[in-house]
């Protein structure tokens, strides 16, 4: 007998099913937890930390996507801190690649 999932573990994977559409301008999303009134917490990574339409991705894409498949999910709160480091190593990795 197969053991039935999680909530978090059916969340992963319905963003994996999802995460090639981020991944094309180079973002993603981690699962950090989803609370007891069921809001997912979600952290965006990569492009997605600072980019002015991915409030948009948030809500129209994952937010939709995760309410549709899971009733029990009542929303989605997307964390996108920046940190002084996280800034200064984009911007490393950005001179590096325009140099080459």
């Amino acid at each position: 007998m197969i053991p039935e999932l999680c909530l978090e573990e059916r969340v992963q994977q319905a963003l994996n099913a999802y995460r090639p559409n981020l991944y094309l301008d180079g973002g993603d999303v981690e699962v950090l937890q989803i609370d007891s009134k069921g809001v997912a917490h979600l952290k965006m990574l990569g492009a997605c930390i600072d980019c002015p339409i991915s409030l948009l991705t948030m809500k129209l894409g994952i937010q939709r996507l995760l309410k549709e498949q899971f009733p029990e999910i009542t929303g989605v709160h997307a964390i996108t801190e920046v940190s002084l480091n996280d800034l200064y190593d984009r911007q490393a990795l950005l001179e590096k690649s325009i140099a080459r």
